[in-house]
């Protein structure tokens, strides 16, 4: 029979998961939120974390890149249209919570102009005189 009590073993009893479980809820009841909201929240934390580590940010990154919202050859409606961008939005909104990308990689993804295109207005001067 094996030792239980080994140190190198990584069991952990019910009886573990029921006592941090209960502390979770003591937590979320006394910040008026839910259980869920704090595992989310630690679990983000983790994440942030492990993305500031060379070795594995490039895989997270790959990883999280796989559930980005894939634009259609065409928008059906225009509630598809907003569906979508909406999806964009929260997708950009999290890899920037989760530090997998840097604000300026977000806006050179979904511009049309690069930032490093310089930027030349036409006919400016004429659009704006006055008469």
């Amino acid at each position: 029979m094996p030792n239980q009590l080994s140190q190198t073993k990584r069991r952990q009893s019910l009886a573990e998961h029921s006592a941090v479980l209960a502390a979770l809820a003591s937590i979320a009841r006394r910040e008026k939120t839910t259980v869920m909201a704090l595992l989310r929240e630690a679990a983000r934390e983790t994440v942030r974390k492990r993305a500031v580590l060379p070795e594995q940010v490039n895989e997270l990154r790959a990883v999280v890149r796989q559930l980005e919202p894939r634009m259609p050859a065409q928008f059906k409606t225009h509630a598809h249209l907003s569906r979508f961008k909406r999806a964009q939005r929260e997708f950009d909104q999290v890899i920037l919570d989760l530090k997998l990308a840097a604000p300026a990689e977000v806006q050179d993804r979904n511009s049309l102009v690069r930032a490093s295109q310089p930027l030349r207005l036409l006919n400016f001067a004429q659009a704006h005189a006055s008469i």
